[in-house]
């Protein structure tokens, strides 16, 4: 009973998945992966009176449930030292994105951009022995552009909005991110 329900589940999606005719088409899936530069400032990275710069890495999948409405799930992994201080990050969270459509009369995905916005609230822990607490929200904007009918390379800016609380401490600091990035994204459609 437990195959037949597994097989009945994986044939309604995959008939969910071909009935798509673009890849942010309802049914379709995303699965991807950017690189950011980010410069932080405020009370909660400066030091010294210099940002802080660093790289991150953050994985998404998500499935578009209507045309161009995309919901999903992002991951942040964010590892970033100063002088004899080191901090490892990860966080988990919701998102929510649309995806614009800019050529409805086209007949094949390779060579379509698709322009977006994005929309994510992201939470987490320091991994080091503080086990402080981060949260984050924010927004991401940007473009993809497709290399074949599957794959696309996108370039985006992401702002966001964080606070940090160590373990024990009454407060939270808080801070802001800009980040600019490119990454590269596939589509099950």
């Amino acid at each position: 009973m437990r195959t037949l329900s597994c097989l009945a589940i994986t044939l309604l999606f995959a008939g969910a998945i071909m009935a798509a005719e673009t890849p942010i088409d309802k049914g379709s899936m995303i699965i991807g992966g950017t690189a950011y530069f980010m410069n932080q400032s405020g009370d909660l990275y400066e030091s010294g009176g210099e940002a802080l710069a660093t790289i991150a890495i953050a994985p998404t999948v998500g499935y578009f449930v209507a045309p161009n409405i995309m919901i999903g799930g992002k991951i942040d992994f964010l590892s970033w030292s100063r002088g004899g201080i080191s901090h490892t990050y990860w966080t988990a969270g919701p998102v929510v994105g649309y995806y614009f459509n800019l050529d409805q009369t086209r007949t094949e995905a390779k060579g379509a951009i698709y322009p977006y916005l994005l929309a994510f609230f992201m939470y987490g822990q320091e991994s080091n022995s503080s086990g402080a607490d981060l949260m984050a929200y924010g927004g991401q904007g940007g473009a993809m552009f497709m290399l074949s009918n599957a794959v696309g390379v996108e370039a985006g800016v992401r702002f966001q909005s964080e606070s940090y609380k160590p373990e024990g401490a009454d407060e939270s600091t808080t801070g802001t991110t800009l980040m600019v990035g490119a990454g590269i994204t596939a589509f099950l459609w």
